[in-house]
């Protein structure tokens, strides 16, 4: 079902785009441009290459910044009779 719903909305799409339509607004007004009419008139891709080359590697020894201490026994409250310190 999706799939024929997806064709139906890109046979639709590629039909008003291809199809001539009318434009409501004057040619002059500084409205919004017609979707279609921009890209038809959309300037050709150019075989211009991206910048691919890989980053400069940066060597050296990665220092991080000192962890939390191991936590050692049982936490506070799981001891029975142990209760958690009063908040000052």
């Amino acid at each position: 079902m999706r799939a024929l719903v997806a064709t139906a909305l890109a046979a639709y799409l590629a039909l008003t785009a291809v199809a001539p339509h009318v434009h409501l607004e004057d040619p002059g007004s500084s409205g919004h441009p017609c979707a279609v009419c921009v890209s038809r008139i959309g300037e050709v891709a150019t075989r211009a290459t991206p910048e691919l080359t890989p980053s400069p590697l940066v060597t050296g020894e990665v220092v991080l910044s000192p962890g939390l201490p191991p936590v050692a026994g049982a936490p506070l409250g799981a001891v029975p009779g142990q209760s958690p310190p009063v908040p000052a």
